[in-house]
């Protein structure tokens, strides 16, 4: 009998994990219903997954408090993963800790709390955070997204949708539905409040991953009104009005964020964001932020990258 519920929650939680991997409201709904009955089933997993979209406030009003109240339940039921964030929001580094006292120690406030930036550029304006993220933030960053690379893709100029071409070498993993984890939508929440944008404004992040010679050549990001497909996007959810980049990583050589039109390269240290506006206060695109992700000549680099639209993301 324990076989058998065991089979039917693990079915269950596999239907939630495509539904929630689709593209449509009803997939969305069908999701949540999932993820209700395989909770109800005791599995730490779901309970994981709604914490997520409880503190992202999908299809509900966001509670932040009772996100983690779920994070811990999911780590009670066993789950690895609501363990990991739980120790990760609570700064303990040592083994052991149960999942009620790591709740206990937990600052939510501290947690999203901006941090200062300084300015690089006044026009076009650019800004530095120093240590955003702390190392260990990096460090599970890169974890949630080493098993889910897949090639990087860019925007489609002729239509609205996304294609790998040669002049994008790297590989990335998108934090969509399905992989909403409290602790993302806190690092969001801070990257927001670092740099004065409303968090509803961002778009779904992604971890970039760049081996030897793989590189992203000189581009723009935001869309321009004159091609077809950026001019559907940018009628349909508005502007992508800047651009955050957090280096989570070192031990690499080369691989700068490279801006040729104003002869400035960055690299930051793990943690440090990079944050540059795509346009004017017209909402005019600026042309003078065309960059590049630089190609490592040894090891590997990695990166947060979180665009910001001038109206609420879907």
């Amino acid at each position: 009998m324990v076989g058998d519920m065991d089979a039917s929650r693990d079915d269950i939680m596999a239907n939630a994990r495509r539904a929630l991997d689709g593209s449509s409201d009803a997939s969305l709904l069908e999701a949540i219903a999932q993820l209700e009955h395989a909770a109800a089933l005791g599995c730490g997993e779901a309970v994981a997954r709604q914490a997520g979209l409880l503190a992202a406030g999908v299809h509900q009003r966001p509670d932040w408090d009772r996100s983690v109240d779920l994070l811990q339940r999911a780590a009670e039921l066993g789950y690895a993963p609501a363990l990991t964030e739980l120790r990760l929001m609570a700064g303990d580094a040592e083994p052991g800790a149960a999942p009620a006292a790591l709740r206990s120690r937990i600052d939510i406030r501290e947690l999203v709390r901006p941090r200062p930036a300084q300015t690089a550029k006044s026009a076009p304006r650019i800004r530095i955070v120093p240590a955003l993220f702390s190392a260990p933030e990096c460090r599970w960053l890169i974890s949630r997204a080493q098993s889910r690379l897949a090639p990087a893709a860019v925007y489609d100029n002729a239509m609205a949708g996304a294609v790998v071409i040669d002049e994008r070498s790297n590989s990335e993993a998108a934090f969509g539905l399905a992989h909403l984890d409290v602790m993302l939508i806190f690092l969001r929440t801070r990257i927001a409040h670092s740099i004065g944008a409303p968090s509803h404004h961002l778009e779904q992040a992604s971890v970039l991953h760049y081996a030897v010679g793989q590189q992203f050549a000189p581009h723009f990001d935001y869309l321009d009104p004159a091609m077809p497909g950026q001019a559907v996007d940018l009628a349909r959810r508005g502007q992508r009005v800047a651009t955050a980049l957090v280096y989570l990583n070192d031990g690499y050589d080369g691989g700068e964020t490279d801006f040729p039109r104003l002869g400035w390269r960055y690299r930051g240290a793990p943690g440090d964001a990079l944050v540059f506006d795509n346009v004017d206060r017209t909402l005019t695109p600026d042309p003078r932020t065309y960059h590049a992700g630089l190609a490592p000549t040894r090891g590997e680099k990695w990166l947060l990258s979180q665009w910001v639209r001038d109206r609420p993301a879907a």
